[in-house]
Protein backbone atom coordinates (compact mmCIF):
# COMPACT_ATOMS: atom_id res chain seq x y z
CA UNK A 1 0.00 0.00 0.00
CA UNK A 2 1.52 3.17 0.37
CA UNK A 3 5.30 3.71 0.22
CA UNK A 4 6.88 5.39 3.53
CA UNK A 5 10.56 6.91 2.95
CA UNK A 6 12.46 4.33 4.01
CA UNK A 7 14.62 4.97 7.26
CA UNK A 8 17.47 3.31 5.10
CA UNK A 9 18.52 1.87 2.20
CA UNK A 10 17.72 -0.87 0.94
CA UNK A 11 20.53 -3.91 0.54
CA UNK A 12 20.50 -5.51 -2.49
CA UNK A 13 18.70 -8.89 -1.08
CA UNK A 14 16.09 -6.64 -0.12
CA UNK A 15 15.68 -5.03 -3.42
CA UNK A 16 15.71 -8.04 -5.65
CA UNK A 17 12.88 -9.41 -2.30
CA UNK A 18 10.57 -6.35 -3.31
CA UNK A 19 11.14 -7.43 -7.18
CA UNK A 20 10.28 -10.87 -6.86
CA UNK A 21 7.17 -9.69 -4.50
CA UNK A 22 6.49 -7.11 -7.49
CA UNK A 23 6.57 -10.16 -10.24
CA UNK A 24 4.36 -11.78 -8.23
CA UNK A 25 1.33 -9.41 -8.04
CA UNK A 26 1.75 -9.15 -12.03
CA UNK A 27 1.60 -12.92 -12.53
CA UNK A 28 -1.03 -13.61 -9.88
CA UNK A 29 -3.25 -10.94 -11.38
CA UNK A 30 -2.93 -12.04 -15.14
CA UNK A 31 -2.58 -15.93 -14.76
CA UNK A 32 -4.62 -16.31 -11.34
CA UNK A 33 -3.42 -18.29 -8.41
CA UNK A 34 -3.77 -21.36 -9.43
CA UNK A 35 -2.64 -21.56 -13.26
CA UNK A 36 0.56 -19.48 -11.99
CA UNK A 37 4.08 -21.16 -11.41
CA UNK A 38 6.90 -20.28 -9.49
CA UNK A 39 8.84 -20.37 -13.22
CA UNK A 40 6.54 -17.13 -14.20
CA UNK A 41 7.26 -15.52 -11.13
CA UNK A 42 11.18 -15.83 -11.66
CA UNK A 43 10.99 -15.35 -15.06
CA UNK A 44 8.60 -11.81 -14.96
CA UNK A 45 11.07 -11.18 -11.53
CA UNK A 46 14.42 -12.23 -13.93
CA UNK A 47 16.14 -13.93 -11.65
CA UNK A 48 16.59 -17.82 -11.73
CA UNK A 49 13.88 -20.01 -10.73
CA UNK A 50 16.11 -21.49 -7.75
CA UNK A 51 16.75 -18.08 -6.48
CA UNK A 52 12.86 -17.82 -5.39
CA UNK A 53 13.27 -20.44 -3.11
CA UNK A 54 16.15 -18.78 -1.40
CA UNK A 55 13.58 -15.95 -0.35
CA UNK A 56 10.41 -17.89 -0.24
CA UNK A 57 8.98 -21.75 0.67
CA UNK A 58 6.78 -22.00 -1.73
CA UNK A 59 3.72 -20.75 -4.41
CA UNK A 60 1.54 -20.44 -1.04
CA UNK A 61 4.41 -18.40 1.14
CA UNK A 62 4.92 -16.18 -1.80
CA UNK A 63 1.54 -14.69 -1.49
CA UNK A 64 1.50 -14.93 1.81
CA UNK A 65 4.26 -12.28 1.94
CA UNK A 66 2.98 -10.62 -0.41
CA UNK A 67 0.10 -9.59 1.43
CA UNK A 68 2.28 -9.27 4.70
CA UNK A 69 4.16 -7.22 2.86
CA UNK A 70 2.01 -4.57 1.23
CA UNK A 71 -0.34 -4.86 4.66
CA UNK A 72 3.08 -3.57 6.71
CA UNK A 73 3.83 -0.78 4.60
CA UNK A 74 0.28 0.33 4.55
CA UNK A 75 0.11 0.10 8.40
CA UNK A 76 2.94 1.61 9.10
CA UNK A 77 2.04 4.69 6.87
CA UNK A 78 -1.47 4.84 8.09
CA UNK A 79 0.54 5.30 11.86
CA UNK A 80 2.55 7.93 10.89
CA UNK A 81 -0.43 9.61 9.28
CA UNK A 82 -2.72 9.63 12.46
CA UNK A 83 -0.10 9.90 15.64
CA UNK A 84 -1.02 13.38 15.86
CA UNK A 85 -4.60 13.05 15.40
CA UNK A 86 -7.28 13.33 18.31
CA UNK A 87 -10.47 12.79 16.66
CA UNK A 88 -10.99 8.97 15.62
CA UNK A 89 -13.55 10.04 13.48
CA UNK A 90 -10.86 11.71 11.26
CA UNK A 91 -8.77 8.55 12.37
CA UNK A 92 -11.12 6.40 10.76
CA UNK A 93 -11.48 8.92 7.55
CA UNK A 94 -8.03 8.53 6.76
CA UNK A 95 -7.36 5.16 7.53
CA UNK A 96 -10.55 4.57 4.75
CA UNK A 97 -8.89 7.39 2.26
CA UNK A 98 -5.52 5.60 2.41
CA UNK A 99 -6.91 2.11 1.81
CA UNK A 100 -9.04 3.34 -1.66
CA UNK A 101 -6.79 5.78 -2.70
CA UNK A 102 -3.69 2.87 -2.61
CA UNK A 103 -6.08 0.39 -4.31
CA UNK A 104 -7.15 2.52 -6.77
CA UNK A 105 -3.32 3.06 -8.34
CA UNK A 106 -3.01 -0.78 -8.31
CA UNK A 107 -5.43 -2.61 -10.12
CA UNK A 108 -3.11 -5.52 -10.31
CA UNK A 109 -2.45 -5.45 -6.44
CA UNK A 110 -6.13 -4.62 -5.72
CA UNK A 111 -6.93 -8.06 -7.80
CA UNK A 112 -4.52 -9.96 -6.12
CA UNK A 113 -5.38 -8.80 -2.68
CA UNK A 114 -8.94 -8.87 -2.67
CA UNK A 115 -9.66 -12.12 -5.55
CA UNK A 116 -6.28 -14.58 -5.56
CA UNK A 117 -5.88 -14.51 -1.76
CA UNK A 118 -8.97 -16.05 -1.12
CA UNK A 119 -8.77 -19.36 -2.54
CA UNK A 120 -9.52 -21.52 0.70
CA UNK A 121 -10.08 -21.24 4.12
CA UNK A 122 -6.60 -22.06 5.28
CA UNK A 123 -5.11 -19.63 3.84
CA UNK A 124 -7.43 -16.81 5.05
CA UNK A 125 -6.67 -17.99 8.72
CA UNK A 126 -2.87 -17.67 8.05
CA UNK A 127 -3.99 -13.87 6.75
CA UNK A 128 -5.69 -13.33 9.92
CA UNK A 129 -3.05 -14.56 11.74
CA UNK A 130 -0.63 -12.55 10.12
CA UNK A 131 -0.66 -8.47 9.04
CA UNK A 132 -4.56 -8.44 8.39
CA UNK A 133 -5.24 -9.61 11.90
CA UNK A 134 -2.99 -6.05 12.71
CA UNK A 135 -4.97 -3.98 10.49
CA UNK A 136 -8.25 -5.32 11.88
CA UNK A 137 -6.82 -4.48 15.41
CA UNK A 138 -6.11 -1.05 14.54
CA UNK A 139 -9.07 -0.46 13.10
CA UNK A 140 -11.32 -2.02 16.11
CA UNK A 141 -9.49 0.33 18.11
CA UNK A 142 -9.93 3.57 16.51
CA UNK A 143 -13.61 2.44 16.91
CA UNK A 144 -13.46 1.63 20.51
CA UNK A 145 -11.50 4.88 21.15
CA UNK A 146 -14.72 6.84 19.29
CA UNK A 147 -16.73 5.19 21.72
CA UNK A 148 -15.21 5.52 24.70
CA UNK A 149 -15.44 9.35 23.81
CA UNK A 150 -18.76 9.12 22.55
CA UNK A 151 -18.78 10.47 19.19
CA UNK A 152 -19.66 6.80 17.93
CA UNK A 153 -22.81 4.50 19.26
CA UNK A 154 -22.05 2.36 22.33
CA UNK A 155 -25.28 0.15 21.16
CA UNK A 156 -22.85 -1.47 18.65
CA UNK A 157 -20.07 -3.98 19.78
CA UNK A 158 -16.70 -2.81 18.80
CA UNK A 159 -16.10 -5.95 16.66
CA UNK A 160 -19.10 -6.06 14.91
CA UNK A 161 -18.69 -2.49 13.87
CA UNK A 162 -15.03 -3.27 13.08
CA UNK A 163 -16.35 -5.52 10.69
CA UNK A 164 -19.32 -3.94 8.68
CA UNK A 165 -16.45 -1.17 8.45
CA UNK A 166 -14.14 -3.33 6.31
CA UNK A 167 -16.75 -5.47 4.88
CA UNK A 168 -18.11 -2.19 3.12
CA UNK A 169 -14.60 -0.86 2.26
CA UNK A 170 -13.96 -4.59 0.87
CA UNK A 171 -16.98 -4.82 -1.13
CA UNK A 172 -16.36 -1.54 -2.98
CA UNK A 173 -13.19 -2.42 -3.77
CA UNK A 174 -14.30 -5.92 -5.00
CA UNK A 175 -17.04 -4.30 -7.22
CA UNK A 176 -14.64 -1.29 -8.51
CA UNK A 177 -12.66 -4.61 -9.94
CA UNK A 178 -15.77 -6.27 -11.27
CA UNK A 179 -16.83 -3.48 -13.06
CA UNK A 180 -16.91 -3.93 -16.72
CA UNK A 181 -15.63 -0.14 -17.66
CA UNK A 182 -13.11 1.43 -15.65
CA UNK A 183 -14.38 3.89 -12.97
CA UNK A 184 -12.49 6.14 -10.53
CA UNK A 185 -12.72 3.89 -7.01
CA UNK A 186 -12.15 7.09 -4.79
CA UNK A 187 -15.59 9.32 -6.09
CA UNK A 188 -17.58 6.46 -3.74
CA UNK A 189 -15.12 7.52 -0.59
CA UNK A 190 -17.60 10.60 0.78
CA UNK A 191 -20.53 8.71 0.36
CA UNK A 192 -18.51 5.58 1.57
CA UNK A 193 -17.72 7.64 4.75
CA UNK A 194 -20.97 9.69 5.06
CA UNK A 195 -22.79 5.69 5.18
CA UNK A 196 -20.48 4.34 7.65
CA UNK A 197 -20.50 7.55 10.15
CA UNK A 198 -24.30 7.94 10.13
CA UNK A 199 -24.59 4.39 11.29
CA UNK A 200 -21.80 5.11 14.14
CA UNK A 201 -22.43 8.36 15.23
CA UNK A 202 -24.91 7.92 18.27
CA UNK A 203 -28.34 9.11 17.84
CA UNK A 204 -30.60 10.32 21.09
CA UNK A 205 -32.51 6.91 21.52
CA UNK A 206 -29.27 5.06 21.29
CA UNK A 207 -28.36 6.75 24.27
CA UNK A 208 -30.02 4.71 26.67
CA UNK A 209 -28.30 1.10 25.25
CA UNK A 210 -25.47 -0.48 26.42
CA UNK A 211 -22.69 -2.64 24.18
Amino acid sequence: MPESEAARPLTAREVKRQRILRAAIEVFASKGYFAARMTDVAKQADVADGTLYLYFDGKEHLLLSVFDDVLDRFIRHLVAEIETMESPREKLRTMVRLHLETLSRDRALAHVLQIETRHTRHFMGLLARGKLGEYLSLLKNIIEEGQQLGCFRRDVSARLATDVVFGAVDELILSWLMADETMDLNRHQDALLTLLFDGLVPCEHHQGAHA
